[in-house]
């Protein structure tokens, strides 16, 4: 396909938000920075202080 301003302006007012950020998830998945945040916010709420 090739990008010509016509489409990307046709997408842009077409296209809602939360169906690109759906297809974002499906495409490309959770990042690596992402699980990371998850992984270590997840083990310090597992930590008590003395």
């Amino acid at each position: 396909m090739t990008f010509t301003t016509d489409v990307v302006k046709n997408a842009l007012e077409n296209i809602r938000g939360i169906d690109l950020e759906e297809w974002v998830h499906q495409v490309f998945g959770q990042s690596m920075l992402s699980k990371r945040k998850t992984l270590f916010s997840a083990a310090s709420c597992d930590m008590k202080s003395a």
